[in-house]
Order: C-alpha cells, then structure tokens, then sequence
C-alpha cells in the first residue's frame, strides 16, 4: 500500500501537537509539585518524545487503514 502525502502531514501535525502538549503539561506539572528540578525533569523528556512518536504513528495507521476500508466498501458496492 502507498503512504499518501496527507498521512504524512496527519502525523507530523500531530506529532507536533502533542509533543507542545506534553511539554505544556510537564512543564505545569513540574510548577505545582516541590521538589522537582530540570535535572530530574529530563529524564520524562525521552519518555514523552516517544509517547509522541508513538500517538503520532497511531493516528496516521489509523487514518490509513480507515482509508483502505472505503476504498473496498466503494468496490463491493460497486459489484
């Protein structure tokens, strides 16, 4: 199956979103709790890349496979 040009930007797009995300909310968590200091803090920027990477992977394959659905319902359809 070809990777289309739109589930590559589907997945950068929300890669991005949800690596700004995470580091948003790490970023605030880290404000509320004492105690924690940058050192400690990034060791869960890793984490949080590939909690990213991952989600990101999750949605593009999902779009692709939702897209190859259509694609047999139009032809069952069709016959």
């Amino acid at each position: 199956m070809k990777i289309s040009s739109k589930a590559i930007i589907i997945g950068i797009i929300s890669f991005a979103v949800f690596l700004i995300g995470n580091f948003t909310l790490g970023s605030i968590i880290s404000l509320l709790i004492p105690g924690g200091d940058d050192f400690m803090n990034s060791y869960f920027y890793p984490l949080y890349t590939a909690t990213t990477i991952l989600l990101s992977l999750v949605i593009s394959s999902t779009y692709l496979i939702v897209k190859k659905i259509n694609l047999l319902l139009e032809k069952m359809r069709d016959k």
